[in-house]
């Protein structure tokens, strides 16, 4: 049965440090590999570090997109690991207060 919905994945935890965010850009990576296509969203709100991770320097993130009005587009990166990521931002109060 196949549909053209996405699959979405959620990795949790109530501590910090215990490798969230290796796993999941190691699972990104992976399934991208496997020929599906990949959004990897860095939630992390207060210590956002997906694109630290991988080196990158997008100039956009998600207080750009909640903030500034700039489109998900806008934000969307691509990288050069064959997935995309919506970066958050990191130490941006304003974040952790959304309505």
């Amino acid at each position: 049965m196949s549909s053209d919905l996405p699959l979405v994945f959620s990795l949790t935890s109530g501590k910090g440090g215990v490798g969230k965010t290796n796993i999941s850009v190691n699972l990104a990576y992976s399934l991208t590999q496997r020929g599906h296509r990949v959004v990897l969203l860095d939630a992390d709100l207060g210590l956002a570090n997906v694109d630290v991770l991988l080196g990158l320097t997008p100039k956009l993130n998600l207080f750009h997109l909640f903030h500034e009005g700039v489109s998900i587009q806008d934000v969307l990166y691509e990288t050069p690991y064959g997935f995309s990521i919506l970066p958050a931002s990191s130490g941006v109060s304003e974040m952790l207060s959304l309505t």
